[in-house]
């Protein structure tokens, strides 16, 4: 730890609420960056008077640096010590300092002035950088987001400011690979209900179930305690509060929902366990290892206190348990194998013993070798048994009033029990876990052996936690019948287990982590999580760039696919630390890793093996590896040893560069030049091929360690260096010249990554948490990005994808993100028809200048101009399109869209497609095929490598008798009866197999029956049964309500093709008939199926994954539907580029926008598809939903007007003229180009030329058509705008939208056209248009009150409902404020449209089905851009307007005081592009 620790008030309950909460804000901050001055405590002591401030103890410990890496400890001092109080002045527990904030009763952030805040109160966390001088963050919003030769924010002139800007949002995060489970606590998994929890290092992962859905998803990380978390429980009460302890000496009270912590106490030892009391809410208890066990009432202004004023124990505890039922009775489990017992009678004195009558069977270890004792439980149905379980595996049913073993359990010989729990609604019923293997054996109390075992995992389980399951296949039976099921049962002495709805939470030792449901008997998730410690590093595969590797401090290897983020290969714990990894070039598929032991090792993936160690390090560290790429030969490592050494891949020392201290980091440029940096902070450049020991250049670079040196890939001439001096410096070689520092971080840099494709492009990662994006050329930052919650140490650039970046960290999380945002100009240049010499740099070696423009000049680029200059010129310009789109797409997942768009082209042969097509999002015309193939293969493996499972029903509880009277019936040859028989005994299989000897007629309703049977037991073995019985609307619902809409969709497509063969006629025969779902009433199969894709296509989309959701819809041949759900992703470059792909012609090239004939008749192949279905099954092929019902050419129009506004962020001003020219002929292109005009604060004279380049005639000019009285309102108002009198314009169109509400008319187009273009109005004084516009108090008023009404109508009816109720209290307030006269009339209607929307009803007087006006409408539904499924990490933000908890990117408004969500801001901007804050700023989120 730092010296000069932060300090924490001792009591905030004098503090007013505002003021506390500010406080609270502004600690957490210092606490997170670790800040140390002694100004800054002095500052932060005259914040708020009254307060007692202490010191926290120190936070390192001897314990921590044994799970830590050595040399990866920010902030950590080995002289440090926690001498602050003795054991001799401490009874256990030192109440040292407190944090608290009330869960309810403080102001939210929405009711705050914030306007009227000082940076540094306004609950932003990054504030802090700026007020601190830790680095220029707040200062980025103006120069580091937009320096890319013209990528310029759109700026208020006279304070050169950017009105608004999105903080963390260029570089934008599409995947997260949460950390695996700590191995090392045992209390670390707790659930309640829906949520789950497991702790990782230093990290709390909270799971939620959907609403009506068995679907698990990450919901909130909790990241606040700075060492390893001890333990956790959730409150029994309240699925919001969450309790945990951890090594940094804090217990919190969380908030998951808010993410926060409300209340934090600091004891002078560590916490091990953590538990609520029983009977009292806000009672919460802890204890370390020598006790005492503590009790804190953490609502009230007191000290913790010892419970029964008891304050020691003989031997450590081990674990506690509050019995669940029973006020204050508690026992504690001790390292002796004793446990301890208190009761509720406060007079009796506690009992402390070994349970007699165990014998110590079973019993093994020491004092020394760990823990005895594993795991207690309470039973939940007695007040005096509780189960102990012991290392040796020795398992017994405890009499506490006696302290006698009731029952001994019986393991298996190699058999022992690692984690135990009773199970939920299942009285007499627990559930343990194997330490050996992940065996999950279920018990009875009065049976000595399980009565059921589940081979769940080769690893053995570390802990294990029961939790209750909602029933979410609701559709076929009420709770009635659900009563009156038979359970299944086991054989075997008349003990049987009842299976409850209930679900296992599952830790295991290689940290991963489960929930298993045990009636299924299969998954709700299994995450092969990743790493259980710090990842050092990431690399992914040159020839398989789906691949990704990487190396951790747990010694172990993982490679990932980064579309699935599955592992499919991992080399386990070698024993030592992995530091570095790289990859072998081409096809060797080979991995050199250096580690702590002093080896270098190469990994043969695809055998599995170790093809060689190298051990010229001896037993010292190897910081860095590196393979050359050019010469698969040589392998260089670099390490504390002092040397770095080449070695060839058989062994063969080639080299060895001796430096006079360690060496940390080294790369290869080609195959012969070779950079190291040293501790001397020297970098020192070598050739390999020269018999010399000297460097050919040495540059004195930093003033510390030098630990990171990467070439640029472009620049052969360039390289860069991070150091411990918080700098990254870019170098000439051949000048020996440093030409830029890169200042910003506030701590060490480790990771350095250059873009392959924008060469000046470099990003870094750090101690300080933070990951930073330069323009290397102007040393300035372009992006800071606080995801990550610790050290920030491997990046890594996709070599296919040259925007696709991975990062990893010692928060443990692998994280992908996309770097298309610093590329946006180039993309608007591409769909604007740009020249391919303003995109590509065709200059080439020595010609390229360092500081050139914005130009792609890499491999990628090289390869995509050589690929467009043999395309037939009639195709050129949409596989220019496809081909940039492509490229500067981050997500890896398009190349399914590309195979899809191939399909609906027309083409037939798969072998043409991308080899993973099989495995991703399949055409419904390939479905079938390709699944059983898939399906033949796989039965192949099972019965090669695992032979036949499945479940055996043969021995399932048949009696004697029962047994007899089956023999009659068939001495009797009653047949008929025997199947019956063998129902009621759950033989299903026999009787299933017998009945086509009665008749097939009886087969097909037998089989119905046992469909039916096994659906009212939620059986997912009902499935093969409804296929056979081709009951559609059953299978779907109940995939439905599983959350397996895959299933559902493909399934549905089986049935519908089946459906089509003459040997399937309808189901089968004498089926009573089924009563129809409401859903699916009136539906053909066919019709199903595209419902199926619409529920895939939804799902995805509202996690994030826009592009995966318009492949679900491509797949069933709905393009309207695909573009749409891209267009609210914000993926606006696709929509276009599919667009025309898929034949609508380029829109500009339309002259009659609103000709009555379909604009539909691009789609060629969903016109078949729809004849073809309305031949087979009447009117199954209409649409039904409004989304089928857009015109594509709308979504494609809607597309490149927000992406005209992109171009006017980014001051791109003839870009923007150019991508609304893309537009059809009409007054929509025309307003738009308006739009731009009137955005742009230039000069007179420039403003003229745009007019000019826009072609409008001249400002004196349209004055005259304005004021002449010709034309319709829309373009009287247009041209009065657009002159030198524009309030002329705005009085007219104010008057005129007035009269249009009043009227009722808000249906008609031209009122929207007429708002647009006011809105484009600046509401704020400029400095060189400040005569222009003149606009009185009055009309801003008028004009923000029509603007946030209008636009909670227009968001009610494109069904933004996230931001509608938002919207209407947003123009009740700013009618208030302004009171424009004349409009007193608007607030009756504010309120009821505000009434209307609360009541939930549908009409707002507006036909979205109106085709001339289609760009209105068709951009309906929430807006969920990529990666807005995600929690973040240690920067957690509250939305201005919602006070929810921001997932996914932000978007900071003017100033930076307020934040929303980049969801959020974008639906406002499209219907009321004005602040929130009512400032009359514009937004542009775009």
């Amino acid at each position: 730890m730092k010296s000069g620790e932060t300090q924490l008030p001792a009591s905030l309950a004098h503090i007013p609420p505002v003021a506390q909460q500010i406080q609270m804000a502004q600690q957490s901050i210092h606490t997170r960056l670790g800040l140390s001055s002694a100004a800054g405590n002095m500052n932060r002591n005259k914040q708020v008077t009254g307060c007692d401030w202490t010191p926290l103890p120190s936070l390192s410990d001897d314990r921590f640096a044994n799970l830590r890496p050595q040399y990866s400890i920010p902030h950590f001092n080995t002289q440090e010590k926690t001498e602050a109080v003795g054991n001799s002045e401490c009874s256990g527990c030192l109440h040292l300092s407190r944090v608290s904030l009330p869960s309810e009763g403080y102001p939210a952030a929405a009711d705050l002035e914030l306007a009227n805040l000082s940076p540094f109160q306004a609950l932003d966390n990054s504030c802090a950088w700026n007020i601190q001088g830790n680095a220029n963050y707040l200062a980025s919003a103006s120069t580091h987001c937009g320096v890319l030769a013209g990528l310029r924010a759109h700026t208020d002139p006279t304070t050169h400011a950017p009105v608004s800007a999105i903080k963390g949002g260029m570089l934008q995060q599409l995947a997260l690979l949460a950390a695996g489970a700590q191995p090392w606590h045992q209390n670390i998994c707790t659930a309640h209900t829906r949520r789950l929890a497991y702790a990782a290092t230093l990290a709390i992962y909270v799971y939620e179930a959907e609403a009506g859905s068995s679907e698990w998803q990450l919901f909130s990380i909790l990241a606040d305690h700075r060492k390893t978390i001890t333990c956790l429980h959730w409150h029994p009460c309240s699925e919001d509060l969450l309790a945990s302890a951890s090594q940094d000496r804090r217990v919190c009270v969380w908030s998951v929902s808010r993410q926060s912590v409300l209340y934090a106490i600091s004891i002078c030892h560590i916490p091990t366990t953590v538990a609520w009391c029983t009977g009292h809410r806000d009672l919460l208890s802890f204890c370390t290892e020598k006790g005492p066990l503590q009790l804190w009432d953490y609502t009230d202004n007191t000290e913790p206190y010892a419970f029964r004023e008891d304050y020691g124990y003989t031997t450590n505890i081990v674990t506690y348990r509050w019995h669940p039922n029973v006020h204050g009775r508690l026992v504690i489990g001790h390292q002796d194998g004793k446990i301890t017992v208190y009761r509720e009678d406060v007079g009796k004195p506690r009992h402390s013993g070994f349970p007699e009558g165990g014998g110590g069977g079973g019993i093994v270890g020491e004092e020394n070798d760990g823990p005895r004792l594993v795991a207690l439980e309470w039973d939940t149905c007695s007040a005096d048994y509780l189960l102990v379980a012991y290392r040796g595996g020795a398992l017994w049913l405890v009499d506490v009033n006696t302290m006698r073993v009731i029952t001994k359990y019986i393991l298996p010989v190699s058999a022992s029990v690692a984690t135990l729990a009773w199970l939920p609604d299942a009285p007499g019923v627990f559930v343990t876990g194997d330490a050996e293997k992940g065996i999950l054996r279920i018990w009875t109390v009065n049976r000595p052996t399980s009565v059921e075992n589940h081979i769940l995992k080769e690893t053995g389980f570390h802990s294990l936690c029961a939790t209750r399951v909602e029933n979410t296949n609701l559709s076929h039976h009420d709770s009635g019948s659900m009563k009156g099921r038979e359970m299944e049962r086991k054989a075997g002495g008349g003990g049987g287990a009842v299976v409850p709805n209930v679900a296992i939470v599952t830790l295991f030792k290689d940290g991963g982590v489960g929930l298993y449901h045990l009636r299924r008997k299969q998954w709700l998730f299994n995450r092969e999580h990743g790493h259980t410690e710090t990842i050092f590093d990431c690399s992914f595969k040159p020839e398989d760039s789906d691949l990704l590797a990487t190396g951790s401090f747990d010694g172990s290897i993982k490679i990932w696919r980064i579309d699935t983020m599955e592992a499919v290969d991992t080399l386990p714990n070698t024993g030592t630390i992995i530091y570095s990894l790289s990859w072998a070039p081409a096809d060797l598929n080979c991995i050199a890793a250096g580690t702590s032991g002093g080896i270098v090792f190469i990994w043969d993936v695809g055998k599995d093996k170790i093809l060689q160690e190298l051990t010229a390090h001896k037993d010292k560290k190897v910081f860095c590896v590196s393979w050359n790429q050019k010469d698969a030969r040589r392998i260089a490592s670099a390490g504390e040893c002092g040397y770095c050494y080449i070695h060839q891949v058989s062994g063969t020392l080639l080299q060895d560069y001796r430096h006079p201290g360690p060496v940390y980091g080294c790369d290869w440029r080609d195959a012969d030049i070779l950079a190291t940096g040293c501790e001397d902070g020297r970098i020192r450049i070598y050739n390999v091929t020269k018999n010399k020991k000297e460097p050919i250049t040495e540059l004195k670079a930093h003033m510390k360690k030098v630990f990171r040196v990467k070439w640029n890939p472009v620049y052969e001439d360039i390289l860069c260096s991070g150091s411990d001096d918080s700098s990254v410096r870019i170098w000439s070689y051949s000048r020996a010249q440093c030409l830029a520092v890169l200042v910003g971080h506030s701590d060490n840099v480790r990771g350095l990554a250059w873009c392959p494709e924008l060469p000046f492009l470099l990003i870094s990662g750090s101690w300080d948490r933070t990951m930073r994006v330069w323009d290397a050329r102007r040393a300035t930052c372009l992006d800071v990005v606080l995801d990550h919650g610790a050290d920030v140490y491997g990046l890594s650039i996709h070599p296919a994808r040259p925007f696709l970046l991975a990062s990893c960290s010692r928060d443990s999380t692998l994280r992908l993100w996309s770097l298309s945002s610093f590329v946006a100009p180039l993309q608007l240049k591409v769909l604007a028809g740009k020249p391919i010499e303003d995109i590509i740099d065709k200059s080439a070696g020595e010609s390229r200048t360092w500081s050139g423009g914005l130009q792609l000049c890499g491999m990628r680029a090289e390869h995509l101009q050589a690929s467009l200059t043999r395309t037939d010129p009639a195709h050129t310009s949409t596989k220019r399109l496809k081909l940039f789109a492509d490229l500067f797409c981050g997500d890896i997942r398009v190349r399914n869209v590309w195979d899809l768009v191939y399909v609906l082209q027309g083409h037939t042969d798969i072998s043409l497609l991308s080899t993973n097509y099989t495995q991703a999002i399949m055409h419904h015309s390939h479905l079938i095929k390709c699944s059983l193939a898939a399906a033949a293969e796989q039965e192949m493996d099972e019965n090669r490598g695992m032979g036949v499972g499945g479940r055996k029903h043969s021995g399932l509880g048949v009696g004697v008798g029962q047994g007899d009277v089956g023999e009659w019936y068939l001495r009797c040859g009653a047949l008929q009866q025997y199947c019956e028989l063998m129902t009621r005994l759950h033989q299903w299989d026999h009787a299933l197999a017998l009945a086509p000897s009665v008749s097939v007629d009886y087969w097909r309703k037998l089989m119905a029956r046992h469909a039916e049977q096994l659906l009212s037991d939620d059986n997912e073995a009902c499935v093969p049964y409804l296929l056979a019985t081709r009951d559609a609307d059953k299978l779907i619902n109940f995939h439905i309500g599983r959350g397996h809409l895959d299933k559902a969709f493909s399934e549905c497509v089986a049935l519908s093709k089946a459906g089509r063969s003459r040997s399937l006629k309808g189901p089968p025969p004498d089926i009573p008939p089924r009563i129809p779902d409401t859903n699916g009433a009136g539906k053909s199969v066919g019709g199903r199926a595209v419902e199926c894709a619409e529920l895939v296509a939804r799902w995805h989309l509202l996690r994030g994954s826009p592009i995966v959701a318009a492949c679900a819809l491509l797949a069933v041949d709905d393009i309207k539907g695909a573009l749409t759900m891209l267009l609210r992703g914000h993926e606006l470059e696709l929509v276009v580029v599919i667009g025309r792909l898929l034949g609508c012609d380029d829109p500009s090239e339309t002259t009659e926008p609103n000709d009555s004939k379909d604009v539909d008749n691009c789609n060629v192949v969903e016109k078949k598809e729809e004849k073809k279905e309305e031949g087979e099954g009447g009117k199954s092929g209409e649409e039904t939903t409004t989304t089928r019902g857009v015109s594509v050419r709308c979504v494609v129009e809607t597309s490149l007007r927000y992406l005209t506004y992109r171009a006017v962020r980014l001051g791109l001003w003839e870009l923007a003229i150019d991508l609304a020219n893309k537009l059809p002929k009409s007054m929509n292109q025309t307003v738009l180009k308006a739009e731009v005009i009137l955005s742009y604060l230039g000069s007179h004279e420039e403003r003229e030329a745009l007019y000019a380049y826009a072609g409008f005639p001249s400002s004196t000019d349209c004055l005259d058509r304005g004021r002449g009285g010709v034309g319709s309102v829309l373009e009287q108002v247009l041209f009065l705008l657009l002159s030198p009198q524009p309030n002329k314009g705005l009085t007219m169109a104010l008057q005129y939208l007035q009269e249009q509400i009043v009227g009722d008319n808000v249906d008609r187009e031209e009122v929207w056209l007429v708002l647009r273009l006011v809105q484009a109005v600046p509401l704020v004084p400029v400095g060189g248009g400040a005569g222009r516009w003149t606009i009185r108090g009055d009309e801003r008023g008028a004009l923000l009150a029509l603007s946030a009404y209008l636009g909670g109508v227009r968001a009610a009816i494109l069904d933004y409902r996230t931001i509608v109720p938002y919207l209407f209290s947003h123009a009740s307030y700013i009618l208030e404020k302004h009171r424009p006269s004349g409009y007193e009339f608007l607030g009756q209607y504010i309120t009821t449209a505000r009434t209307k929307w609360e009541r939930g009803e549908s009409d707002w007087g507006v036909v979205t089905s109106n085709t001339s006006a289609c760009w209105l409408w068709c951009d309906s539904g929430v807006t969920r851009v990529s990666g807005s499924h995600l929690p973040r990490h240690s920067d957690s933000q509250t939305c201005c307007i919602t006070n929810q908890i921001i997932k996914g990117p932000s978007y900071f408004l003017e100033k930076s005081e307020s934040v929303m969500g980049q969801n959020d801001a974008l639906m406002w901007a499209k219907v009321h592009p004005y602040s929130p804050l009512g400032t009359g700023l514009r937004l542009n989120p775009f």
